[in-house]
């Protein structure tokens, strides 16, 4: 039986898990940039992933924290570690080397869209609706206008655009498998969240290692993005994110990317100079609107306002 007091904080830490990891998965887009400079894709990826499983040991060595042995949860986690974060973080890091950090954070909005697709068909658990077939057709519009695909894609632009839309799609499915497959094993969200990650980080090592191991020299703004891409955006961010899953599910947790843009965008144009087409942050809008409604997030909000 749960505690009486435990449900009137359950609002709150909803507030904080969710605003909590899409401001700092919102940021990641910036701080990618600057590991760029110095490391390949697969490097940030793997650097990413190492420090995140570290941050994450650590976490669960301080709140005395045990694991249980469980061969489906290992092999659940590197499943879940290869699509769910190696993939992705690999194809960002990849993309932003063509394409400017604000429009890689505007085509992560697409996951909640990702996502209510994937609980329609692989994991069909809720019914098809109206809303839902509108949001998507409306999602779509908007990947279109953001894109901007009447203009045509520049030869070293076009394999990044769709690294990083189908980055935001693999998102997309991540968490309605946590929560279906994952979750019901019962173990600690810290344990599980260390799985995952680990699991993406020894999937990447021997893709690093048989390459060039840096593409520049070394300097304090490529070391210090990738600390805090490992230790903030990887290993806290997913102390936020599980509880939220657990919380929430996987349909309203996804909407966490609908922050992200707004961070990415204000980060990217204020800090960085990037330019924006009137296109990108039109399509960005039209995707946040349209995740919206195929989630019936605007029918969701009086059930988690408190």
């Amino acid at each position: 039986m749960v505690p009486e007091n435990k449900e009137v904080k359950a609002p709150r830490s909803w507030l904080f898990n969710y605003f909590g990891s899409g401001l700092i998965w919102g940021s990641s887009f910036f701080f990618i940039s600057f590991a760029n400079l110095s490391f390949p894709p697969i490097g940030v990826a793997f650097w990413r992933c190492l420090l995140g499983a570290l941050t994450l040991y650590v976490v669960i060595l301080v709140r005395g924290i045990t694991f249980k042995k469980d061969g489906k949860l290992l092999l659940l986690s590197f499943a879940v570690g290869a699509f769910n974060t190696a993939i992705p973080f690999a194809l960002f890091a990849y993309g932003e080397h063509h394409v400017s950090s604000a429009f890689a954070g505007m085509a992560n909005a697409i996951t909640p869209v990702a996502t209510v697709i994937a609980l329609l068909t692989i994991f069909r658990s809720e019914k098809v609706t109206r809303n839902q077939i509108i949001g998507l057709l409306i999602g779509v519009v908007g990947v279109v206008t953001l894109i901007g695909i009447w203009e045509g894609f520049a030869t070293d632009s076009w394999l990044a655009v769709i690294g990083i839309v189908f980055a935001a799609t693999c998102y997309g499915f991540g968490g309605p498998f946590i929560r279906k497959f994952i979750q019901p094993l019962g173990h600690p969200m810290e344990v599980a969240a260390f799985g995952q990650i680990a699991g993406a980080t020894i999937l990447l090592a021997p893709l690093y290692f048989t390459q060039q191991l840096t593409t520049a020299p070394l300097n304090s703004e490529s070391l210090g993005s990738v600390a805090v891409l490992g230790i903030f955006g990887t290993g806290i961010a997913y102390t936020l994110y599980y509880p939220l899953l657990k919380q929430v599910g996987s349909a309203v947790s996804s909407s966490v990317t609908l922050i992200t843009p707004l961070i990415a965008v204000t980060l990217g144009v204020v800090l960085l100079n990037e330019k924006l087409k009137w296109y990108e942050p039109v399509g960005g809008l039209i995707i946040i609107f349209g995740a919206a409604v195929a989630q019936g997030i605007f029918k969701r909000r009086e059930k988690y306002a408190m």
